[in-house]
């Protein structure tokens, strides 16, 4: 993978619109230098801008090989499932997130973009039984949980042929796929042409200002280096939003991610048992650290089109 994966440093500012980098140089700053511990790609480096209070990560891969990172369906971007406990407590959670930033009780269509290993899609098929849900992703086949799916309101589409539908939804997912996205503001606004009246695209990203982000440093998982290209803050996912022409109620929320960062310390892989015992053991110490922060590991938002 690292032989076919090029990269380049930041010359331009993705929320003065492309504008040049210089004025932006004067804000910037490392915030924290940290290995990549999903492949070994090398050190990488999490700068920050106070003026866009904005993370970025340097230097990062171009977008024309980004591809690479994503040929193995095994990283945890997809998620793996074992049908463990911890996959039932994930699917519990999926469930009652998409139970509560539902727009109105009569949901009809669901669009779950970048779906990953398809969790989020299968929930809103039994969150919304009776919507359509559409699972997009850049994967010619559907991931495992949706291709062995007997839902019948369930269907996948390649991100490719997103263009030829005209439809409309009333809930559209964009959950931890912005941080990854070169081009967020862009990528809101074709978005927002997709949903429908009183529609709602739900944002969900890693929390820049997170006190485990603190505490843990460099084994903190949601840096993700180089696959997270920006890092959010609430000041900057509400600019990026507004310059896509939305507006948001911006929160934060908690993810379980203990068993993540064990997993960087020890070395051992996330679906050991022992790991996934410890993650959730410590959990409750997570929940410690951010209350005490005043902060949380994730940020998210409910936008809706300006009238």
């Amino acid at each position: 993978m690292s032989n076919h994966i090029a990269y380049h440093s930041r010359t331009t500012c993705e929320l003065r619109l492309g504008c040049n980098f210089d004025d932006c140089k004067k804000h910037t700053a490392e915030l924290i230098k940290l290995n990549d511990h999903e492949s070994g790609l090398g050190e990488f480096s999490v700068m920050f801008c106070s003026k866009c209070q904005l993370g970025f990560t340097e230097p990062y891969p171009t977008e024309d090989t980004s591809g690479y990172l994503y040929e193995s369906k095994n990283s945890s971007d997809f998620d793996l499932v074992n049908d463990s406990f911890v996959d039932k407590i994930k699917d519990l959670l999926s469930f009652r997130l998409l139970k509560k930033i539902a727009p109105h009780s009569n949901i009809k269509k669901v669009l779950d973009y970048s779906t990953g290993n398809g969790r989020f899609a299968l929930s809103a098929s039994e969150a919304f039984p009776l919507a359509k849900i559409d699972a997009i992703d850049y994967q010619k086949s559907p991931p495992m949980l949706i291709a062995k799916s007997n839902k019948t309101n369930l269907n996948y589409i390649n991100v490719n042929d997103i263009s030829e539908s005209n439809n409309l939804y009333d809930l559209i997912i964009l959950r931890h796929v912005l941080e990854h996205s070169y081009h967020p503001i862009s990528l809101i606004k074709d978005l927002s042409q997709r949903l429908a009246i009183d529609g709602v695209l739900y944002i969900e990203v890693p929390n820049l200002n997170s006190g485990c982000a603190r505490i843990f440093g460099k084994y903190w998982k949601l840096y993700y280096v180089p696959r997270h290209i920006f890092h959010f803050t609430k000041s900057s996912l509400q600019e990026v939003i507004e310059k896509a022409g939305m507006t948001a109620v911006i929160e934060g929320n908690e993810i379980p991610l203990m068993g993540n960062t064990i997993s960087i310390i020890t070395g051992l892989k996330q679906d050991n048992l022992f790991v996934q015992l410890l993650g959730i053991l410590f959990h409750p110490f997570q929940l410690v650290i951010e209350f005490f922060f005043q902060s949380s590991s994730c940020i998210n938002a409910k936008c809706k089109k300006l009238n």
